[in-house]
């Protein structure tokens, strides 16, 4: 029998996407999985579609609104598997992606987590993109994260596998074990972050814990985020305004807080004009922009405290050397 796959999928009003979603999961070349559905309080017709067409498929729980994080920690909570992969309901997941990520987790025992090639998906049309979403996550020398390839044309650059810095958070497969050894008082993703780099953050966590992350080349899905998500000042204008103060407040709040939690002298010292300038660019854009989301710079504050604490906990267990660390922002 293979190892059991968990699937948790968090889930708020994402009843355009459910069905195809869950339908995907159900159609998988790997069989032993099971689906978990967390419900974050949904308004639309999301358990309605759920409970009409797949009842006995899939757990459903039906959760307050404690956000991408808490929701994914009530899924990994819930999970009976010996992997556990979170998802966003606007994923559609090739036959072969769960066998072929759970494949190289075999490869190498410090292997943490893993993402596929994710591919847009235009649900208005129920098209498949042969556009890039993501091939992994890399984090830089300013602090700043950035999916791999997103929006580039799929002709055959990343066709190999490779070790990246962090997974996206729309498709991410962790070993069950290593979420157990880097969870922080029982939290696996970080509650305090609600939603946004929830998956950067736990992904730093678990490089410096000494485990890896990897891009697998030939585990595909698709993802429904939309193409205004380009790089770009001018696309980086329009797609924040069409999200909302308050998700744009706590991705600005979420960014300082993980690299309070996350930072280590060495490589702060390292880089620290970098990081200054990459700080200033910030708050230039959000005065210029989004001036009224600067208010979340007293949420940085308020949660000041409670960072350090955590940020106590894994300096005791972080398991590579000060050199390793610094080259994780070359990934």
């Amino acid at each position: 029998m293979k190892e059991l796959v968990s699937v948790a999928i968090v889930n708020w009003n994402g009843e355009k996407y459910l069905y195809k979603c869950i339908k995907s999961l159900l159609d998988q070349k790997y069989k032993n999985i099971e689906v978990i559905i967390i419900d974050n309080d949904s308004t639309d017709n999301s358990v309605k579609i759920i409970e009409d067409n797949f009842k006995n498929d899939v757990i459903l729980c039906k959760n307050k609104n404690t956000g991408y994080a808490g929701g994914a920690n009530k899924g990994i909570e819930l999970a009976k598997g010996d992997y556990v992969i979170i998802a966003n309901p606007d994923i559609v997941f090739g036959d072969n992606y769960i066998e072929n990520c759970i494949k190289k987790f075999k490869e190498d025992s410090t292997i943490g987590a893993v993402t596929g090639k994710l591919l847009k998906y235009d649900f208005d049309t129920d098209e498949k993109l042969n556009v890039i979403d993501s091939v992994g996550i890399a984090f830089n020398h300013y602090r700043q994260g950035i999916d791999i390839g997103q929006n580039e044309v799929d002709e055959g650059k990343y066709e190999e596998d490779k070790r990246v810095f962090g997974v996206c958070g729309a498709a991410a497969v962790f070993k069950r074990d290593v979420l157990e050894k880097i969870k922080i008082n029982g939290e696996y993703f970080d509650n305090d972050f609600f939603a946004y780099k929830e998956d950067i953050d736990i992904c730093w966590r678990l490089n410096l814990y000494g485990f890896k992350c990897y891009y697998v080349h030939d585990a595909i899905a698709y993802h429904g985020r939309g193409m205004n998500s380009s790089k770009g000042v001018i696309n980086t204008i329009k797609n924040r305004r069409s999200q909302s103060e308050f998700l744009k407040g706590i991705s600005f709040r979420n960014h300082y807080l993980m690299i309070m939690k996350n930072e280590t002298s060495y490589a702060f010292e390292k880089d620290k004009s970098k990081i200054y300038i990459g700080a200033m660019k910030y708050l230039v854009f959000f005065m210029v922009f989004d001036w009224k989301c600067l208010k979340y710079v007293k949420e940085v504050k308020s949660k000041k405290a409670r960072m350090e604490t955590k940020r106590k906990q894994i300096l005791k267990n972080i398991n590579i050397s000060d050199e390793e660390i610094y080259k994780l922002f070359d990934l």
